[in-house]
C-alpha cells in the first residue's frame, strides 16, 4: 500500500482530493496532510511516504522548493505530483527535470487522478520488485555464508538495526499424506502462497519474510528474520510470537504447517542459523512432538550418552551388503529407536551416524578395489546424512538402507557401467524438466548412488549442480538471443525459483541475468 501525503495551503483542496476517489481501491493511502512546506517537510524526515501531491504556490515555501529540498538533503525514492493552474503551467513542466512523477491542472478532475494514480502504483510496483529482488539476492548470500561487505550493508539499509538475529524456517510438513500427494508446481503454489501470507501478517515488516534456505527442492517453505523488533511492541515474546504466526498459518492454508527455530547469532551469522535448523528438524523427528515450534537451543545442552549398539549396527551391515529388505527394515527401525529413546545431542548422532557411514564404505571396497574411499565416504555423507538423520523419520532411513544396498548390488555389476551415457543423452534432452538422480535412476535402472558416482567422476561435480551449470548455459542462449524477461528465461529453462536462478547465475558468471545480457549486447557492436 502506498502511503501519500496532501501538501496545500487551501484546506478544501485537501478534503476534495481525500473525497475525489477511492484511494485505497488503487493501493494507496493518505496518511497524512500538510497546509505549508514546513509541516510537510518535518512529516517526510520521519520516512514512509511514497507519493506527495504539492501545491506549487504556498506561503513561506513553494512547492517546488519543498521538493528541492526533499531531494537534496532527505530522498529520491519519494514520488511527487504538482498541483498547478493555468498560469504555472510552463514553470511546472521544468519541475519535471527533477524527476516529480507528474503534474495536474486545478480544479482536479477525478478521470486524471485516477490515471496518474494507476501509471504512479505501476511504477512504484515495478520498482519494489526490483529492489526486492535485489535485497533477496543479498540476503540470500549472507543465509549461504557467502557474502560481502556489501550485502551486509544493502540488507541493513532494509532491516532495523538489531544485535541478535535467528533464522526461522516455515514449511509444509512434507510427511502430511495430503501435502505429499500434491504435483511439484502444487507445492510451488502453496510455497508462493505461505511466503505471501507471512508478508501480509508482518505488514510494513514483509522485509523479514526471505525465500526458503538450506533446503532447495526438499523442504517447501519459507524463512522468517526473527528479531525482538518483531515482537516487543506486541508486548509478547518469542516463544509467543511464533506459535501465533504458526497458529494463524495452520488455520489458513489446509496443509500443516511446522515451525523450526535456528540458534541466534549476528546477521553475519546467520548462515549457522539455517545450519542448525537442520538440527532442529531432525529433533522433531525423534521427539515425536508434532505441531510444535521446534527451537534449536533447547537441545543443544542435551547430556550425551551412548544410544547405538554395536551389535545392532553390525545385524543391519549385514542386510544391506546382502541386500535383503526385510532385514534391512528390521534393523533400521531398531536403530532409529535407539537413537530416539536415548539422551544423544547432535554431535553423538554426528558421530554414530558417521561411525555407519564409514563402515558402508568399507563394504564397497570389498566389491571394487578401485574405488576411491574418501569419494565415497564424502558422498554418501553429503547426499545422505540428511535423510538418514535430519529428516527425524524412519520411512527415510529405512529408505536409504534400501537404497545403498542396492547401490552395492549395481557396484558388482559390471553392465551397469556404460549407463551414463544414456542418462547423458536423455538429461541433455530434458533438462527443462524435474529431474533427479533418483528419477533417472528409475527410469534407467540404476541406483542412484551409484549413478552420482557415475556423475561426479565423468564431470567432475555432483548431478545437481551438473544440471545446473546445464540450465545456465541455455539460459546464457536466451537472454543473449532473445528479449525474454529474466523469470520467464528462469522457469523455460527448468528453474522453479527466479531468486534461486539469479543466486546461480551470479555464482558462475559473477554477474546479474540483466548485466551479461548487456555486456554480451554491447560486445557484438
Amino acid at each position: 500500500m502506498m502511503k501519500v501525503l496532501l501538501v496545500d495551503d487551501e484546506q478544501f483542496i485537501r478534503q476534495g482530493l481525500r473525497a475525489l476517489v477511492d484511494w485505497e481501491a488503487y493501493g494507496c493511502q493518505v496518511v497524512a496532510e500538510a497546509e505549508n512546506g514546513i509541516e510537510a517537510i518535518q512529516i517526510l524526515e520521519e520516512g514512509g511516504i511514497d507519493l506527495a501531491f504539492v501545491d506549487i504556490k504556498m506561503p513561506g515555501m513553494t512547492g517546488i522548493e519543498l521538493i528541492s529540498y526533499v531531494r537534496e538533503n532527505l530522498s529520491w525514492q519519494t514520488r511527487f505530483v504538482l498541483l498547478t493552474g493555468y498560469a504555472e503551467f510552463e514553470y511546472a513542466r521544468k519541475a519535471l527535470q527533477m524527476k516529480v512523477a507528474d503534474y495536474m491542472l486545478k480544479p482536479v478532475q477525478e478521470e486524471e487522478l485516477l490515471s496518474i494514480l494507476k501509471r504512479v502504483r505501476q511504477d512504484y510496483q515495478e520498482e519494489q520488485q526490483e529492489q526486492q529482488e535485489k535485497y533477496e539476492l543479498h540476503i540470500s548470500h549472507i543465509l549461504q555464508g557467502k557474502f560481502s561487505k556489501e550485502d551486509i550493508l544493502q540488507a541493513k539499509s532494509w532491516l532495523n538495526p538489531q544485535e541478535s538475529w535467528k533464522y526461522v524456517s516455515f514449511e509444509f510438513d512434507k510427511n502430511q499424506e495430503s501435502f505429499a500427494r500434491l504435483g511439484h508446481g502444487q507445492k510451488m503454489e502453496q510455497q508462493k502462497a505461505l511466503r505471501h501470507y507471512l508478508q501480509g501478517l508482518l505488514g510494513d515488516q514483509f522485509c523479514h519474510i526471505v525465500p526458503q534456505a538450506g533446503a532447495e527442492g526438499e523442504i517447501f517453505g519459507t524463512g522468517l528474520l526473527l528479531a525482538k523488533c518483531l515482537y516487543e511492541g506486541l508486548g509478547i515474546g518469542e516463544d509467543v510470537y511464533l506459535e501465533q504466526l504458526q497458529k494463524r498459518a495452520n488455520q489458513h492454508f489446509p496443509y500443516r504447517v511446522q515451525v523450526y527455530v535456528g540458534q541466534a547469532g549476528s546477521l553475519s551469522q546467520l548462515h549457522r542459523s539455517v545450519a542448525s535448523i537442520q538440527v532442529a528438524r531432525c529433533l522433531h523427528g525423534l521427539a515425536r512432538e508434532a505441531g510444535q515450534v521446534m527451537d534449536y537451543e533447547r537441545f543443544r545442552d542435551r547430556k550425551p550418552s551412548f544410544g547405538m549398539r554395536e551389535k545392532t549396527v553390525s545385524q543391519l551391515l549385514e542386510a544391506v551388503k546382502g541386500n535383503q529388505r526385510e532385514e534391512i527394515a528390521q534393523c533400521a527401525r531398531a536403530v532409529f529407536a535407539q537413537i530416539r529413546d536415548s539422551d544423544m545431542n547432535l554431535e553423538m548422532v554426528n558421530a554414530s551416524v558417521y561411525h555407519i557411514l564409514y563402515r558402508l564404505m568399507e563394504m564397497v571396497q570389498e566389491f571394487d578395489d578401485e574405488a576411491n574411499q574418501q569419494e565415497i565416504l564424502a558422498y554418501i555423507g553429503k547426499e545422505s546424512f540428511n535423510k538418514l538423520v535430519l529428516s527425524g523419520s524412519t520411512e527415510e532411513i529405512t529408505g536409504f538402507f534400501y537404497d545403498y544396498a542396492g547401490y552395492l548390488a549395481q557396484v558388482r555389476s559390471q553392465e551397469s557401467r556404460n549407463v551414463l551415457d544414456k542418462v547423458d543423452d536423455y538429461v541433455q534432452g530434458h533438462y527443462k524438466e524435474k529431474l533427479s538422480l533418483k528419477s533417472l535412476g528409475e527410469m534407467f535402472h540404476v541406483n542412484n548412488v551409484y549413478l552420482g558416482q557415475l556423475y561426479k567422476k565423468r564431470h567432475g561435480m555432483v548431478f545437481r549442480d551438473y544440471l545446473n551449470e546445464l540450465r545456465i548455459e541455455k539460459a546464457q542462449e536466451l537472454l543473449v538471443g532473445t528479449d525474454k524477461r529474466i523469470y520467464a528465461i528462469a522457469q523455460e529453462v527448468g528453474f522453479g525459483k527466479v531468486e534461486y536462478f539469479i543466486n546461480k547465475f551470479v555464482q558462475k558468471n559473477q554477474m546479474t541475468p540483466n548485466q551479461y545480457r548487456i555486456q554480451k549486447r554491447i560486445d557484438k557492436r
